[in-house]
Order: C-alpha cells, then structure tokens, then sequence
C-alpha cells in the first residue's frame, strides 16, 4: 500500500499563503489611496500600520539571524517616520524623516553591535535591516506626497501600479506564461498613469512615467525577496513591501508637478 502523497498539502499550503501576500498588498495599496484621498495625516496612519505588518515579518523573509532584534529597529523606524508625518504642520515632513532614517540606520549597527551570537550572517542582517528601512523610507513618502496638490492622483497611480503589478505575478508567476509578468506590469502601470492623467486633467505624461517606474520598482523587489514556502508574517511583509517600495514614485511625481 502506497503512503499518502504530501504533494497536495504542500501546494494547497503555497496557494494560501501566495493568497495571504496578494490580499495584504491589495489592502495595503487601497488603504493608501483612499488615505490620500482624505488627506495627509490619514496617510501616514495608513503607512504606520503598513510599516508595522512590514517590520513584523521583514526578518523572517529575508531569514535574518536574530529576527526580533531586526523587527524592533524597523518598527522603532516605523513610529518615528509616523511620528514626523503627523507632526509636521504646514510641511510635508521629508526633512524631519532623513533624519529619523539616520537614526534607525545607527540603531541597526547599535543592534548587531549587542548580539552575543557571535554576530552570525552579519553582513546579511545589516543589510537586510537598511533594505528594510529603505522601503519603509519610500512608503511614508505617500503621506508626504498626498500633503501636496496632485497628490492624491500621484499615490493612487504609484500604489494602483504597484497593486496590480503584484496581482499579475500572482496571476502569471506560477503559470507557463511568468516571463509576461514584468512586461504585462509595466503595461498595466502605464496604461493607469495615462488614464488617471487625462480623467484628472493632470500631466499624463508625468503621471504615466510614475506608473510606469513604480510597477518596475514593485517588479524588481518581487525579484529579490521571495515568500514561497515561508511563514504568514513573511508573506504579509512581502505584500507591504512590495507596495510601499515605490512610495519615492509618487512623491517625485508631485516634485515635477509642482515645478
């Protein structure tokens, strides 16, 4: 008598969690735009929340050696970058979050600096940590972009071509047709820049060169980080990251707007 195969269990297993990072990036990009929408100050808690699903399963996606020191560098990231949003009254706040970045980049060596593992992997978790900064960076540029005037139109193109971005891998990645997934994303964003801009009265041009480099953006962390095979945390921090990357998109977007 044959053993039962686990084969079955095993895919059900990578769809459901494939499904997990599509709908945290589904909720992450739609939560943005609607933020932006209302204003400035719902943004930013838009991007805590984001920020903080990423900052939980950051560590173990990249599978840094000591995960929860990783998480509190990146959630303390998280909270100051809110924290100057909220607080920036008649500005937009990009100043002020530089100098929270630096302040989290020193926390990140100050942590490895306390490991008393013998600082295992530790050009992996350095890096890993500023990679995650990085994106945490970029994601609270939406609530700097959204202060501005067009902004709403900025996030909703850089989030919405970020979103369908990850739904066409999640579509096509596991298909015979995964080599169209980058292309079919890149078109997709365009093509939501170029309608956005002509509905709104808008630069389309501008608009459609932020879609455009924000599903490539989005397309390129995909490449890097991979969430197969891992846990729910991980696949949550893969869905937010893969919006909130190309948060600097929108926010240039506005800059040459403005200009």
């Amino acid at each position: 008598m044959s053993e039962p195969s686990t084969a079955a269990p095993a895919t059900r297993s990578a769809i459901s969690l494939g499904a997990v990072s599509l709908v945290a990036g589904v909720v992450v990009a739609a939560a943005l735009i609607v933020g932006a929408i209302a204003g400035h100050h719902v943004t930013a808690y838009v991007f805590a929340v984001a920020g903080l699903g990423l900052s939980w399963g950051w560590p173990v996606l990249i599978d840094a050696p000591r995960p929860a020191g990783s998480s509190i560098v990146l959630a303390i990231g998280t909270v100051g970058m809110t924290g100057v949003l909220l607080l920036s009254g008649h500005h937009d706040g990009m100043r002020a979050l530089s100098a929270v970045l630096a302040v989290a980049l020193v926390l990140a060596f100050l942590h490895e600096l306390v490991r008393t593992d013998g600082r295992a992997s530790l050009v992996l978790s350095i890096a890993g940590t500023c990679l995650g900064l990085a994106f945490l960076a970029s994601g609270a540029t939406y609530a700097a972009a959204a202060f501005h005037h067009h902004g709403s139109e900025a996030v909703a193109v850089t989030a919405g071509a970020a979103c369908l971005g990850l739904l066409v891998h999640g579509t096509l990645g596991r298909t015979h047709a995964a080599e169209w997934s980058v292309p079919v994303s890149l078109a997709l964003g365009a093509v939501l820049g170029l309608v956005v801009g002509l509905s709104s009265g808008t630069r389309w041009n501008i608009l459609l060169l932020a879609g455009l480099i924000a599903a490539a953006v989005a397309a390129a962390v995909r490449r890097v980080v991979d969430a197969d095979g891992t846990t729910t945390a991980a696949t949550v921090a893969y869905g937010a990251a893969a919006i909130l990357a190309p948060g600097i998109c929108a926010y240039a977007a506005v800059w040459i707007l403005a200009h």
